[in-house]
């Protein structure tokens, strides 16, 4: 018969006694720092003393907080010491009624060891904004794109047209996705200004989200006046359209990467942030935003993504530098961040995610091969790829960061002279010579610094 431990002694978690007797096992003990519950005799410091003079099969812990993080990543360590299974219970949040649903405990993710819950006060807010709007989203790959899409037919979108230039992507998200009424699927080039004006003008675009972009560092550097041409000189086409069809709101999906780029793909983002601020300076009848933030869990090439492809194919988790450090925060947050700034109505405006603490990579490698409860696999240090930073930086200057009235979400002071800028970015079009190209944009991008390795 399994023995078990449930961490915190709440009302909900109570209940939870009953079930695991009904299911054959022997409930132990309550563990619990501040409760009157009689069935707690013994407090969360005495975890280890409990488990050394009982055969302890699992554990359940509550999360119902953040400040709970830190707790859980030490018992964590703990049960993964002594091969004991550790349950999560549902966060308050999620749970109806106070009812706890055997079926909703599950095993610890990473997530709950490093990141915050997703901030529920916003969520009026949004649905009151993006009801019965139609809303356009440019590139399928990105796995923060599925969220987001989500997310909006959640808050009622009236529809969601869904552009990308891959045909296979497209085809997997119709695929996936063909049971829901107001989302539309459309293969399109944003290079072809002809076709995405029949878009806006037949389905009447309110509100636009941009990421149509090559994102990927080496291979941006192997070809960098792709990078320039796709990344930059197109852009000019999807925010020129939806200027000229009246739509309300843009949304340049930006990344912390932009701040101090150190090889052309990064700078490239840095562009854009810099030719939206001059189409807003230009058009008033546009609300223009961009959104910056670090790394998302699980999205497209993310590092978990990697570790969890090297720890199926039982291989060791590879980090590029023990000193290398990201930020990180879930792909729901993100989301959730990004619809939100859109609401927020302000004409030009980079936003900055709150994205807490920079993470280690070697210690989110470790930490994941002991969730994954497997034996000899270990961390080997490679290299750090050219051009790679070992830090991430979210501002320009710290000192300047604004709050807005919505929690983890800030405006960064942002004014560069942008005076003949699309004739600048023009000229990088027809430029041939890297060397000449990185001068070029470090004409245009003064703090770009070109890293060479």
């Amino acid at each position: 018969m399994d023995k078990s431990i449930i961490i915190w002694a709440w009302e909900a978690w109570t209940q939870l006694k009953n079930l695991l007797i009904n299911r054959w096992e022997h409930f132990l003990w309550f563990l619990d720092d501040n409760s009157n519950n009689k069935d707690v005799i013994w407090r969360i410091s005495d975890l280890k003393t409990i488990i050394e003079n009982n055969k302890i099969n699992r554990i359940f812990f509550a999360i119902a907080s953040f400040e709970n993080t830190e707790l859980l990543t030490k018992i964590s360590e703990i049960a993964s010491r002594h091969n004991i299974t550790l349950k999560v219970i549902p966060s308050l949040i999620d749970i109806v009624d106070w009812n706890v649903d055997f079926n909703k405990i599950r095993k610890v993710e990473i997530e709950d060891l490093l990141w915050r819950p997703v901030n529920k006060s916003s969520i009026k807010r949004i649905h009151s904004f993006i009801k019965w709007k139609n809303i356009l989203v440019t590139w399928a790959w990105w796995t923060i794109w599925w969220e987001l899409v989500k997310q909006l037919s959640y808050y009622w979108a009236k529809k969601i047209i869904w552009i990308d230039n891959s045909e296979i992507a497209i085809f997997n998200i119709a695929n996936k996705l063909s049971n829901h009424d107001n989302l539309a699927f459309l293969i399109r080039d944003i290079k072809n200004k002809k076709s995405l004006n029949e878009i806006f003008q037949e389905e009447k675009i309110d509100i636009v989200f941009n990421a149509a972009a090559y994102k990927h560092v080496y291979l941006m550097e192997l070809n960098s006046q792709e990078a320039i041409t796709n990344n930059v000189i197109w852009l000019k086409n999807i925010i020129e359209v939806s200027i000229e069809n009246n739509v309300k709101h843009f949304c340049q999906i930006s990344t912390d990467k932009a701040v101090n780029p150190t090889n052309i793909m990064w700078a490239t983002k840095r562009l854009w942030e810099l030719i939206l601020q001059y189409y807003s300076s230009k058009f008033k009848n546009i609300n223009i935003n961009s959104v910056r933030f670090g790394n998302v869990l699980w999205s497209s090439w993310s590092v978990l993504t990697i570790f969890k492809e090297q720890i199926e194919k039982w291989e060791n988790l590879t980090v590029t530098d023990e000193n290398v450090t990201r930020f990180f925060m879930s792909i729901e947050e993100a989301v959730n961040l990004v619809i939100t700034s859109v609401t927020l109505n302000d004409k030009w405006k980079i936003y900055v995610l709150d994205m807490w603490e920079a993470v280690k990579i070697i210690d989110l490698a470790s930490q994941y091969i002991k969730l994954s409860w497997v034996k000899n696999i270990w961390i080997d240090i490679i290299w750090l790829k050219p051009w790679e930073k070992l830090y991430e930086e979210l501002i320009l200057d710290n000192s300047k960061d604004k709050k807005t009235n919505i929690e983890k979400l800030f405006i960064t002071e942002d004014k560069w002279n942008i005076n003949n800028l699309l004739e600048k970015i023009d000229d990088l079009s027809i430029i041939n010579n890297k060397k000449k190209l990185i001068v070029e944009i470090k004409n245009i991008i003064p703090e770009f610094k070109h890293i060479e390795r």
